[in-house]
């Protein structure tokens, strides 16, 4: 007879099978066949997913080797519903390229993998769905061949994924060494249960930090992140939206491991806090869209990491979600930018001096940092998380709407600023309760540091914002430009590790004549 609670696992499995159904008859159906199966497909599992989410309050899930957190239906839904976005935006945006085939195979093959990482309660599952994203995504950063600078951030890439998945496979190995078991869940309770963690999980706490790092393109690898603009629009999309993440999703999910390696805690806060910091200065100096993009990911990364380290794994899920989402609209929105760009220079024509709102930021730093160290307790983070936010989304719309000055207007956006902020702590504490995660006792030095870094970063801001052309601005500004020639000390080094021939010339694309709805014929 048949049990219903089969359903459940059945309707997460034919997510990635969807999927890899869709690759397979893209790679050998025609051309208009495989456009109508790859768009059902693509609605298909987004229905999939959410009908497991919705029928997991009622059927659990009975398969071991599949995850029954509530982590896994929410990276499922997020998963899904940016396949579907980018699944249809490529279908236009590639429409008549004689790579659109390859293109669209290599897609679903990503979206299958990162969905079975999603879904996965096994690390072995876990490893190899890791390292065929990566392997994927390396035939769409070659989309170009022939682009020098595409080469280039692939080849730099490939020598620091497999980095990455060596340190991640270290890291499961010794794991089952110590706890005799692949799944997940079983030896996440069993060190939520050890009083002193061994050894050999500390070390693989460690790796997994690194994995995560690398994965995240944190500097000094991060030039592959900058560099790989030279692909396609929806492949950036992809990339910032979806796969860098994944070093995020790794620490959120080893979340109780992470939480009691302090080692591994202060990797990520001295890699991934000074990263963000960096990576948000240099942003300013960026005129490309799709450049100051992607510091503005290298960035957000370490602010995620940042959070992971400090135990708030509830607020680094809200970024995830809520960056994945930000950043696959402006990167699949980028061409309107021109556009953007001018309104705002018209609002921003009547705004008030912007230096009233960067001294309120300050001293509301100045206020919540102190607040954080001193509070009672080892929740001290998790019970201020929420102000720095909910002050900057005030300043911002309060800044936004006093265009035109008036007291109703400073009113309407502290209203307005207020009320996202309530909308910010709300989702944040649906995901603790989503979550729950694990009580981490966060020292005062951490937090200092993290205030340290906040300082660094409103000071820097200050000097580029206002005082561009003063000497000490002059000298920020061309140093923050050249990114401190990080990115030129990396490349030189894996050229050497790894030499590589790059292309010379790009070599002109083969002319493409589509037909418009109009029956006439263009060419593209």
């Amino acid at each position: 007879m048949f049990d219903i609670q089969h359903i459940e696992p059945l309707l997460l499995l034919l997510v990635p099978l969807s999927y890899g159904v869709g690759a397979f008859a893209t790679a050998r159906s025609g051309q208009r066949a495989s456009v109508l199966i790859r768009s059902a497909i693509f609605r298909l599992a987004f229905v999939f997913a959410l009908v497991a989410a919705i029928g997991s309050v009622w059927w659990p899930v009975s398969a071991t080797w599949l995850s029954q957190a509530p982590l896994a239906f929410i990276m499922l839904l997020l998963i899904t519903l940016l396949g579907m976005v980018l699944g249809q935006f490529s279908e236009r945006y590639l429409a008549g390229d004689p790579g659109q085939r390859r293109f669209m195979v290599w897609l679903q093959v990503i979206l299958a993998s990162v969905s079975v990482i999603a879904i996965t309660n096994h690390l072995v599952m876990f490893l190899v769905s890791w390292v065929a994203i990566s392997v994927s995504l390396h035939q769409l950063l070659m989309f170009f061949p022939d682009r020098p600078r595409a080469a280039l951030a692939a080849h730099k890439k490939f020598i620091f994924a497999r980095l990455a998945e060596l340190c991640l496979g270290i890291a499961f190995a010794l794991l089952y060494i110590q706890y005799d078991t692949l799944l997940i869940d079983q030896i996440l309770a069993r060190v939520s249960a050890d009083a002193d963690i061994p050894p050999g999980t500390q070390t693989a706490a460690i790796l997994m930090a690194v994995a995560a790092l690398l994965k995240c393109a944190q500097i000094p690898f991060h030039g592959w992140l900058i560099q790989v603009v030279e692909s396609p629009t929806p492949v950036s999309a992809l990339l910032h939206a979806g796969v860098v993440n994944l070093g995020g999703f790794l620490m959120i999910l080893m979340a109780p491991l992470i939480s009691q390696v302090s080692a591994a805690q202060w990797l990520l806060l001295l890699v991934a806090g000074p990263t963000a910091v960096f990576a948000s200065l240099v942003m300013m100096t960026r005129i490309s869209i799709k450049v100051r993009l992607a510091w503005s990911t290298c960035s957000q990364m370490g602010w995620m990491l940042v959070e992971c380290a400090l135990g708030l794994y509830e607020l680094a899920l809200l970024h995830l979600v809520a960056h994945s989402a930000y950043k696959a609209h402006t990167f699949l929105n980028a061409g309107n930018t021109v556009e953007l760009s001018m309104k705002k220079r018209l609002v921003a024509v009547n705004q008030p001096d912007g230096k009233k709102w960067l001294a309120a930021t300050c001293l509301a730093g100045l206020f919540v940092v102190p607040t954080m160290l001193l509070s009672p307790g080892s929740g001290a983070a998790h019970h201020f998380s929420w102000l720095v936010p909910g002050i900057a989304l005030v300043i911002l719309f309060s800044e936004f709407f006093s265009a035109g000055g008036g007291v109703m207007n400073k009113a309407r956006g502290l209203f307005i600023g207020a009320a996202f902020w309530t909308l910010y702590w709300l989702q944040k504490t649906f995901f603790n309760l989503m979550l729950a995660p694990p009580a981490n006792p966060t020292s005062p030095l951490e937090l200092l540091f993290v205030g340290v870094l906040f300082g660094v970063l409103v000071l820097g801001y200050y000097q580029i914002r206002y005082h561009r052309f003063s000497p000490a601005g002059a000298r920020l500004y061309r140093f923050l430009f050249a990114a401190g020639y990080l990115d030129e000390w990396s490349t030189r080094l894996t050229l050497k590790i790894w030499p590589a021939k790059l292309p010379d010339v790009v070599r002109p694309r083969p002319v493409v004549t589509v037909s418009s709805p109009s029956g006439s014929r263009e060419s593209a």
